[in-house]
């Protein structure tokens, strides 16, 4: 909080800056002014919270300074300080709403008080100023929910309109702003474009429908059409991530719900077309249609055969994809989700090279992420490259030897797998196992598991987000003093020292 200390005489201000702890009342600025106009000239740069002024001063009165202040900062508390007790001044001081008017000479502990009773209105005030900055928040996504409903309460409609100020005999037109998902919070872009409709002489409501959608309705005069598409310009010029979808113009309020579900239908355009940012809608796209039923039924028929079948499939299925751009992109992540899935259950050995996915929920996890279709054809085609590498190093090894190697890759974060429970799996003696495992691939199956275990363990250590005890539960270790153990005595360091070597 910030304060000004305005009187010509030097003792006065000196005695009170240094009889009073300023920080008891949440001050940490403090300037100093030796009359009123060197006052004002100071206000209008360091605008303070509580201006403590002499009325008797040099070259501007408090008076005159207190007025023209008042003009640039009406918010800033005022505490008068006067050895004169003079009827006009007190007039005065009732009209400018003064917190006190202090006799000299002066009282600190009467200042100290004044000084609270000012410090608790600026409280009040903001208070105040949230819950009604909340209220007409929640106005307005309730007047948007119900201008985006087709059967919506019109009377209601009508009265949040005028408590927020938008008006229903205008044209209008909906856009929806799509930020990236990657963005950790949401920023002020809401307000920055509230800001700019206003400065074309329209108004607007908007409201987050996630943490990467903005929708807003405009309202549109005939006079100010011109100016959409610069408005348009304006937004992707300030944003270069951000993509905008603009619906259908509507001609009256009650035809908002038509253009704000064709904003949308545009707006599922930028997920098959990432090189463009701006969408307006076209007749092929409002036709809802679903996925063909038949897609997963032959996806499984080539799932056994191998990842490079595979590769050839996805591509396939991406290249019709890419023309389909009427599919809902629910129904895309839906499907990707299932198809990757089951290719990760198939190959586990698939998401090794992928960072941060070590299982079915982070790999769900990383979709949903994407906000296009060429970053899931992307991620597919990594995905199973990773595959399609593993097959051919395994290539030299018999058939049992192959599918103890991907239960590993599958299973090696459950603590209870063990060499007695893959052997069982394989329908195998463990002593037999352990001969047969040996002579393929050199090293004990007891040791293998080891050393899987530790080289999963060292990849997640590379990546800081992780915990020590989340990455030993997630590596199949009994508790995270037995991972730092088994690790230590495997690489001379400890989990923490081998996280930092690099750093």
């Amino acid at each position: 909080m910030k304060i000004l200390i305005a009187d010509d005489e030097d003792y006065t201000r000196e005695g009170l800056l240094e009889e009073i702890d300023w920080e008891e009342f949440g001050i940490d600025e403090i300037m100093q002014a030796v009359n009123g106009e060197e006052a004002l000239k100071i206000v209008k740069w360091f605008r303070p919270d509580i201006v403590l002024s002499d009325i008797r001063m040099p070259k501007m009165d408090g008076i005159a300074f207190a007025e023209e202040m008042l003009k640039l900062i009406p918010q800033s508390k005022l505490i008068f300080i006067s050895g004169y007790m003079e009827t006009e001044y007190l007039k005065s001081a009732i009209r400018l709403s003064v917190i006190d008017y202090i006799e000299k000479p002066i009282d600190v502990a009467q200042v100290k008080k004044a000084l609270q009773r000012a410090v608790d209105e600026i409280a009040r005030e903001e208070k105040t100023r949230e819950a009604d900055e909340g209220n007409r928040e929640f106005r307005q996504q309730r007047l948007f929910e119900l201008l985006t409903h087709r059967d919506s309460d019109r009377k209601s409609a009508e009265k949040l309109a005028g408590e927020v100020g938008f008006p229903m005999n205008s044209g209008y037109v909906c856009l929806v702003l799509q930020f990236p998902r990657s963005r950790k919070e949401r920023g002020s872009e809401p307000e920055q474009v509230l800001d700019m409709i206003q400065k074309i002489g329209e108004k607007a409501v908007g409201v987050w429908q996630d943490d990467s959608s903005f929708e807003v309705i405009l309202s549109c005069q005939e006079r100010n059409r011109y100016r959409l598409e610069p408005l348009y310009q304006r937004i992707l010029d300030s944003w270069p991530d951000c993509k905008v979808a603009v619906g259908i113009e509507a001609g009256d309020y009650r035809n908002i719900y038509n253009s704000w579900k064709t904003a949308r239908a545009a707006m599922n355009c930028a997920f098959y077309q990432s090189d463009r940012r701006l969408f307006e809608i076209d007749e092929s796209i409002l036709q809802r249609r679903f996925m063909e039923p038949g897609i997963y039924g032959t996806f499984l028929r080539v799932l056994p055969e191998g990842p490079k079948e595979l590769s050839e499939w996805f591509r396939s299925l991406f290249a019709d994809l890419f023309t389909r751009k009427y599919y809902q992109k629910e129904q895309v992540y839906t499907l990707m989700i299932s198809l990757l899935t089951a290719v990760f259950r198939q190959y586990p050995s698939s998401v090794e090279s992928l960072p941060g996915v070590e299982g079915e929920e982070q790999l769900q996890a990383a979709l949903l992420g994407m906000d296009s279709l060429q970053e899931i054809r992307d991620f597919t085609e990594k995905m199973l490259g990773c595959a399609q590498e593993r097959e051919e190093e395994l290539s030299g090894y018999g058939r049992v030897v192959r599918g103890v190697l991907d239960y590993i890759a599958a299973h090696y974060g459950e603590e209870s797998l063990s060499t007695a429970q893959i052997a069982e799996a394989f329908h195998f003696s463990q002593a037999y196992m352990n001969v047969l495992f040996k002579q393929e691939m050199k090293v004990t199956l007891k040791q293998y598991l080891s050393n899987y275990r530790l080289e999963k363990a060292k990849q997640l250590l590379e990546q800081d987000y992780m915990k020590i005890t989340e990455i030993a539960v997630r590596c199949g270790y009994a508790n995270a003093n037995y991972f730092s153990k088994v690790f230590r005595d495997a690489t001379g360091m400890s989990p923490v020292e081998y996280r930092e070597r690099g750093k």
